[in-house]
């Protein structure tokens, strides 16, 4: 296919490199005889960028876009139109230099240049604008370098580099980096890049800067903000198992989330199928109880969705037996006596009640369970009778590798001991003629509801006397220098309470 005549044979082919946002124009130009064609395109565009005119309503033959003199300009694109071709593409890349490119349309066939209004075509080209990305892993560890890249791209697909620097500035806005830029690592790029090595825990925050180099053809631009999450093991989410698991037992698998303010959630998966619902995450930290039914190795996972729309996984491998390789063990410690052993026998006294202290080896929470004349709340056990017997059992659903475990204990009742909240005044010397207060008006009596009868020794009667005032209580006078025992008592309760006996002396001065 012929595109130069003899006449236009010394004409320059120009290709030039490079490209940038391109403002579009439409121009209307005069075709030759018969012929209404019309060209749009560009009236402005950034250094080395690809622009393109068309041209419509054409006839067959070649079409040129030169810059100058027909016969001896420059061609900068140039296409031929066959026979019932509606339109053609003149294309180009431009200068890498901003200038003006005063163009017009040529028609080889007849050697005519269209010549209507806007004709010919003016160019303008311009400086890029650019895009600042900085790029780096979203986890790190302490201790241990990672690479953080800064690259410079040329809006609108230009294949221009952008010379000059790039700073980067903390999240105090504090400059971390300064570097020079190199080409690549595409067309239209430039980056730079070094080894940053976190010392600490926690989140850090970077943002770049371009500043171009003098007489670069393209604008400054920042990037936004990207973090990095420092962490003891270079991940952001770690995920914790017991040492040993087994089918049937319950385990806790939990999560732990860098930074632990983060809020959102947690899914576990086994072999990557979920086993758990979201589990929210409170201080950096997700537990979910999970008893395995599988036995052999597994994948275990674990990831997060941050409010913010963050995320990480981890992913850990373990290996779960068919069976545990021993029970749990219960640890029950009744306090101010010391721990009861599987299968004991313990007397306990009528009214008795405490609570007891419990472990197991497993973690998991111990269960009480009672028979006979005793109740169980919690770990609080209360004894309600003062003969026969109470069987207990502990039982731990086991976890963690342990298998479940009971333990039976007996509990024979004895008769408690019976006591009273009296208000006579400690043994000692009081003044002659002192009323001293032995029992209250409505004092209650014993714990079993037994009545407490007062009484003089025999030796010392004549140094005390019992008053029983109109209000209900019983009251001691010192009636002389001397001493005097006085006594409280109140009958046992056959097979349920022992006898009561409370005693004080006191001595007339």
């Amino acid at each position: 296919m012929k595109f130069f005549d003899k006449r236009r044979a010394t004409r320059a082919v120009v290709a030039v490199a490079g490209g940038l946002a391109i403002a579009a124009a439409s121009l209307t130009v005069a075709a030759p005889a018969a012929t209404a064609a019309t060209v749009s395109g560009p009236n402005s565009a950034a250094v080395n960028t690809t622009v393109t005119y068309t041209v419509s309503g054409v006839s067959e033959g070649n079409y040129e876009l030169i810059q100058g003199d027909p016969n001896s300009g420059t061609i900068w694109a140039q296409q031929q139109a066959g026979f019932g071709a509606s339109n053609v593409y003149l294309t180009f890349t431009t200068p890498g230099y901003a200038t003006q490119l005063p163009l017009q349309v040529f028609y080889t066939a007849d050697n005519s240049v269209y010549s209507t209004v806007g004709n010919p075509i003016t160019l303008t080209v311009g400086t890029n604008g650019t895009t600042t990305t900085i790029s780096a892993p979203n986890e790190a560890k302490i201790g241990t370098a990672v690479q953080i890249t800064v690259t410079v791209t040329s809006s609108g697909g230009s294949s221009y580099s952008p010379p000059g620097t790039v700073v980067v500035k903390d999240a105090n806005g504090a400059t971390v980096q300064t570097m020079g830029l190199t080409p690549g690592p595409g067309p239209g790029q430039s980056y730079a890049y070094w080894r940053w090595t976190p010392k600490t825990a926690g989140t850090f925050y970077f943002v770049a800067t371009y500043q171009p180099a003098s007489g670069a053809q393209a604008t400054g631009s920042t990037s936004a903000q990207d973090a990095i999450i420092a962490t003891p093991t270079g991940n952001s989410i770690s995920l914790t198992a017991p040492p040993t698991m087994a089918v049937g037992s319950p385990v806790t698998l939990t999560a732990t989330v860098y930074p632990t303010t983060v809020q959102g959630t947690v899914g576990f998966t086994l072999n990557g199928s979920p086993i758990s619902a979201a589990v929210p995450i409170v201080n950096g930290i997700a537990a979910f109880q999970w008893t395995p039914n599988v036995a052999g190795q597994v994948t275990l996972g674990a990831s997060y969705t941050t409010n913010q729309g963050g995320s990480g996984s981890t992913t850990d491998v373990v290996t779960i037996a068919a069976t545990p390789a021993q029970n749990d063990a219960i640890t029950l410690v009744q306090p101010g006596w010391g721990p009861w052993g599987p299968n004991g026998s313990y007397p306990m006294g009528n009214g008795s009640t405490f609570t007891f202290q419990a472990s197991t080896l497993s973690g998991a929470p111990v269960t009480l369970g009672i028979t006979g004349p005793c109740t169980v709340n919690g770990l609080t056990l209360t004894v309600n009778a003062g003969s026969g017997q109470c069987n207990m059992t502990a039982a731990s659903p086991g976890g963690n590798g342990y298998g479940a475990v009971t333990y039976g204990y007996t509990i024979t009742l004895v008769p408690g001991a019976q006591t009273a909240d009296i208000s006579a005044p400690p043994s000692g010397r009081y003044k002659v003629g002192r009323v001293l207060v032995l029992e209250s008006p409505g004092q209650t009596d014993t714990n079993a509801g037994q009545n407490i009868m007062w009484t003089i020794k025999k030796k010392g009667r004549s140094n005390c006397k019992l008053l029983y005032p109109d209000n209900g209580s019983v009251t001691l006078r010192i009636q002389k220098k001397g001493e005097c025992t006085v006594i409280g008592s109140a009958p046992g309760v056959a097979g349920q309470w022992q006898p009561f006996k409370t005693a004080r002396k006191y001595r007339g001065r």
